[in-house]
């Protein structure tokens, strides 16, 4: 970085200001301390790279926070569940996600920010001015701030309204554009209108997560690789036409913006589009752009222009894979063995490898997983789609001109794309494809690689082969000892977390020895599976080797949804259940996912009891036998379990109701004597469970509950949350504070950790 143009120095430093601002919330408190540093770099020397890093740094942190504040003020009128009444037009829609809405009357039209719209009855239109009724969500941001969203009942045409003309015609060309792909490539139009009209809705689920898995969902997301290739076309054209190369440039240059701005501006082809006017206004001056200016320049203008989105995966992805592609490809290629006809392969190889070792950090930071196949995808498909691109919008051209030999075109990309996605299909059915990390094993890599370039001063260190080596071997070794110093930490005493899954259940308990027993695995809705996202990423974040159980309590999908996901990511020495199958998709994954590891899977019931490092498991409910009446709720089957060291009991509820707590109650040699001092809240909170009897019996020091942020069901009851506050409990909510965890000693003292939101 210190030998980097300065334009890059002061984006990186920028950006990294306005990230801290926007994603964590950074601001006064730590300006005297930056003051200090500052000071310090300055008496150093005013001219000092660091000093000019540092200085973009305060820069971008007190421009993202004016910007958040500008934001703030227009939605702090807007309270949580209020009724919404707006008119304006749809930028964008979707019917399965969110629709940016620009509000041109009703709360929220002094914001400069479209408004995030979800639609109950599928896609609203675009391009029409209408009037939104629904009500206002509001929830709040990790950093404290106030985001919110519009959940919209009805979309209605409105009258007195003009929708700007430059959005009519974008949604105009785009719904053509998407017509014309449905008309000509059939099966595979989903897939075109992901790689040029940035549309991903007609993409199947089943085909994104093989697209992910493969490690290729990049290719089927605007990028500057499209760009790339439009901005070659159009070079192309131009050039046929017998253009100057400076009008060529020019124009290159508006037709590109023109692509970018048409399919909504997502940030990487922003970020490319930039980048393209740096070329071009080089090549205007006669004095060519650098590649790493060029990117410091794009980097720059977005992190001014829109800071709020430099916190975000695009924009952190976009960046460190050109980065990486310009830093890399360079001297990978110098160093391919060029002779007997592979120098060919080099340049895609280079840019594979440099994209994939830089983007890995934010993949591991921002979804838990590095696809381990991107480079061999990429040297596959990347020819592939790069042919198939030019063809795709060939032939949208040619069918809305109205053009002979559209069906030609379209068949000839359909060809590609079908090859394309029967590849990225094929790789992505390859098992252990991905490799599930977490923030923290994502930092430890980033550290360890970059230990030899700090500390290391030896001369033979310039050649490229040993650097690397030298940064694989370091961030492998700092990787291990951080786990290992995970794993050691907190020995001698239990813990109890309560992860944050959402709307579910999964409470990992860690003995006074360091082993662990998982109780319940979180949700699968749909393709959101939290026992891959969320679980299993803290279990390998705190250096977890082997799950000595995992305790199901019952089958429903917010308990079983994410089990096969854990037991196929850890290994796991046995599953202990209720013994009653309700045929739900999780569970019955999960038991599948039990038969190909060879992990038995145990039923238990109120009784049985087992030791594991002193620490007694006792497990209170199932009765023998079931409940009464088996056709009754899956929640009448919950395991209740109780897990004692010395003076400190915890009692794990699952989603027993109160009719499950009496009978609990009513079994003193089971439930013990005494205080408890860790209550997992049954049923995440529900009126039907913890009722006043059964707090008042066991009157818990730490009640914690798991929920899911403005979860549907109104969990956790207002009723309960008083019945706790009564008996004293200190209340621990993973819908507000995260994961949250609370450490015992055998004497029976405890305290909570803190939470922490993924």
């Amino acid at each position: 970085m210190i030998g980097a143009p300065p334009v890059l120095r002061v984006a990186v430093g920028f950006a990294a200001g306005a990230a801290a601002s926007t994603a964590v919330g950074v601001g006064p408190a730590l300006y005297p301390l930056l003051a200090a540093v500052l000071l310090i770099l300055l008496l150093r020397g005013p001219k000092s790279p660091v000093l000019s890093l540092m200085l973009a740094f305060v820069a971008g942190l007190a421009w993202a926070a004016a910007d958040a504040g500008a934001r703030q003020r227009c939605t702090r009128e807007i309270a949580d569940g209020e009724h919404a009444a707006v008119e304006g037009y749809f930028l964008r829609t979707s019917a399965a996600g969110a629709s940016t809405f620009r509000v041109v009357s009703g709360a929220g039209s002094e914001c400069k920010e479209p408004a995030r719209v979800y639609s109950r009855a599928g896609a609203p239109p675009e391009g029409e001015f209408v009037a939104v009724e629904g009500r206002w969500l509001a929830t709040r941001r990790p950093n404290g701030s106030k985001a919110v969203y519009l959940s919209a009942s009805s979309v209605r045409a409105a009258q007195g309204g003009v929708v700007p003309w430059r959005h009519r015609a974008a949604s105009a060309v785009r719904q053509r554009a998407s017509a014309a792909l449905d008309n000509r490539l059939g099966p595979q139009a989903g897939v075109a209108s992901a790689l040029v009209l940035a549309d991903r809705e007609g993409i199947p689920q089943e085909l994104w997560d093989a697209f992910a898995r493969s490690g290729s969902a990049h290719l089927l997301s605007i990028s500057g690789f499209h760009v790339g290739v439009v901005a070659a076309l159009l070079g192309g054209v131009l050039s046929a036409a017998g253009r100057p190369p400076r009008s060529r440039a020019l124009a290159t240059a508006v037709g590109v913006w023109g692509y970018v701005l048409l399919i909504g501006a997502p940030t990487s082809a922003t970020r490319a589009a930039w980048m393209t006017t740096a070329f071009v206004l080089g090549r205007i001056r006669s004095s060519p752009a650098q590649a790493l200016g060029s990117l410091g320049f794009s980097m720059l203008l977005i992190a001014v222009l829109r800071p709020s989105v430099v916190s975000g995966a695009g924009f952190q992805l976009t960046v460190t894979g050109t980065a990486g592609i310009l830093l890399l490809s360079k001297w990978i290629a110098s160093v391919w063995p060029a002779h007997r006809g592979r120098g060919w392969i080099a340049p895609p190889v280079a840019a594979g490898i440099g994209a994939s070792v830089f983007t890995a950090p934010v993949l591991a930071y921002h979804f838990g997983q590095i696809p381990l196949l991107s480079l061999p995808s990429s040297i596959l498909l990347t020819p592939l789609v790069a042919a198939a691109v030019p063809g795709v919008i060939l032939t949208i051209l040619m069918d809305m001109l109205s053009v002979p030999g559209a069906a030609v075109a379209g068949a000839g990309s359909e060809g590609l794309l079908y090859a394309v996605v029967t590849v990225a299909s094929a790789l992505g059915d390859v098992p252990g494809t991905t490799w599930t990390a977490t923030p923290q094993e994502a930092a430890l890599l980033t550290a360890g690689g970059l230990v030899p370039l700090v500390f290391w001063r030896a001369p033979w260190r310039r050649r490229p082969w040993v650097r690397t080596v030298a940064a694989v071997c370091s961030a492998w070794a700092v990787l291990w000892l951080g786990q290992a110093a995970l794993s050691l930490a907190g020995r001698g005493r239990i813990e109890v977390v309560a992860i944050d899954v959402g709307q579910g259940d999964a409470i990992a308990v860690r003995t006074p020895a360091g082993r662990w027993t998982l109780v319940d695995a979180g949700p699968r809705f749909g393709d959101a599976d939290a026992g891959l996202t969320r679980v299993v990423p803290f279990l390998r974040a705190r250096g977890v080797r082997r799950l000595e159980a995992v305790v199901l309590t019952h089958p429903d999908e917010d308990h079983a949804g994410g089990l096969a996901s854990v037991l196929a990511n850890v290994p796991v020495g046995a599953v202990l259940g209720p013994g009653f199958a309700g045929g739900q998709s999780g569970h019955m994954a999960g038991l599948h996912e039990a038969r190909r590891a060879g992990v038995p899977w145990r039923r238990v019931q109120a009784g049985d009891a087992w030791t594991m490092d002193g620490v007694l498991f006792h497990v209170l409910a199932p009765t023998p036998g079931g409940p009464a009446a088996p056709e009754r709720s899956p929640n009448d089957w919950s395991v209740v379990l109780r897990a004692s060291w010395g003076d400190f009991d915890v009692l794990l509820m699952g989603d027993a109701d109160d009719r499950i707590e009496r009978a609990v109650m009513n079994r003193p040699d089971l439930l013990g004597v005494g205080a408890v001092e860790v209550l997992k809240v049954g049923h995440h909170g529900s009126s039907t469970s913890t009722s006043e009897e059964f707090v008042d019996a066991i009157a818990p020091q730490y009640a914690l509950i798991s929920a899911g942020a403005r979860n549907r069901y109104g969990h956790p009851n207002s009723a309960v949350l008083a019945r706790l506050e009564r008996a004293g409990a200190h209340i621990l909510r993973t819908d507000r504070e995260g994961t949250v965890s609370v450490l015992g000693r055998r004497d029976g003292t405890a305290r909570a950790g803190a939470g922490r939101r993924r």
